[in-house]
């Protein structure tokens, strides 16, 4: 009677098998990481958009002048307007914070144009003086910057970065945690 034979894998087959997983990890971890940078970028930029919307119209239903602004702590506009840090939307005239996001993913950066440091809103919905533009992107990749600009009417819209913001973007140091 022959002996029966034992059911299972060979450890050739098995360090085949794993060989092969390994490689196609190497190769789709890269991919999946910028893939998932893309869609912090994609929500951090849908928030802001979502903030700068929240803050015109408090500033129209409570008839006072509304900030949106750049805070480290979620309690006070930072002075240094690193808006990677989170920001806050906050009533002008009762000095109360009524908008607060905590801090973006480590690998997006925020650049801003030079000139003010926050989002004033007026009671009437105006963001008075010109338009103001901010730019986010996955820090050192300026192809994926989003724009978004608050023009004097207080509405806001995305629209592809200039080149110039893009870099800029791109160029900022990520920042640790």
């Amino acid at each position: 009677m022959p002996l029966p034979r034992p059911h299972g894998f060979t450890w050739t087959e098995l360090l085949a098998v794993l060989a092969v997983a390994g490689i196609l990890a190497g190769v789709t971890l890269p991919a999946l990481g910028e893939a998932l940078a893309r869609h912090h970028l994609r929500a951090a930029a849908n928030d802001m958009m979502d903030a700068l919307a929240r803050t015109r119209a408090t500033a129209v239903r409570r008839n006072h002048p509304t900030t949106l602004c750049a805070s480290r702590d979620g309690r006070a506009c930072a002075p240094s307007s690193d808006w990677t840090q989170g920001w806050i939307g906050k009533d002008k005239e009762l000095s109360t914070i009524f908008e607060a996001m905590g801090p973006l993913d480590g690998r997006l950066s925020v650049g801003r144009r030079p000139g003010r440091h926050a989002f004033t809103f007026d009671p009437n919905g105006t963001c008075p003086a010109s338009n103001q533009t901010i730019t986010l992107c996955v820090t050192g990749r300026p192809a994926t910057a989003i724009s978004i600009v608050v023009a004097k009417s207080g509405r806001a819209r995305r629209k592809t970065a200039t080149p110039e913001d893009a870099a800029a973007c791109a160029s900022q140091l990520s920042r640790k945690r």
